[in-house]
């Protein structure tokens, strides 16, 4: 079995400062042994793409199931924490999330008792993490889905 990507060069994407940009989408990822079951598994896993208006799509085989990720240079704050509390909070919880075979996990926010993650499992997810007592609660959800799934609970 082969890992792929399938992407389409129809579509567009928002940048994080708000300008419209034509690129690539990444329509999803399946393991298949050719390039004809990966479109058909593709068509089968991620159902919203019937009928969606994308047409062309490109299938690349992966090499590898983790990507190499990056950053691009852009300057960030020093401290994005808003106090030492969220610091360890967000510390215990990548620990966690990294012995529960997540990787290259970024934190992204802090809302009420949630705390928001990027990170990869068997594919780019959103990570969120709900801290109750000496508990957390586990919700992931691959970026196309619209709602998390429970993942785990886990003690602190």
């Amino acid at each position: 079995m082969n890992n792929w990507i399938i992407i389409t060069p129809e579509g567009i994407t928002k940048s994080p400062n708000d300008t419209f940009y034509e690129n690539f989408q990444v329509l999803g990822f399946v393991t298949a042994t050719t390039k004809e079951a990966a479109l058909v598994k593709l068509k089968e896993n991620y159902s919203y793409i019937n009928g969606s208006g994308f047409d062309e799509v490109w299938i690349y085989q992966l090499r590898f199931s983790n990507p190499n990720i990056t950053y691009l240079g852009i300057e960030q704050e020093e401290d994005e924490f808003e106090d030492d509390f969220e610091r360890e909070m967000v510390h215990k919880i990548t620990c966690i999330l990294e012995e529960n075979c997540y990787t290259d996990i970024t934190y992204d926010y802090f809302e009420e008792d949630s705390y928001f993650f990027e990170a990869y499992s068997d594919a780019f997810q959103e990570v969120r993490v709900d801290v109750k007592d000496e508990t957390i609660e586990v919700y992931d959800r691959y970026i196309a889905e619209k709602h998390f799934v429970h993942f785990g609970d886990i003690k602190l």
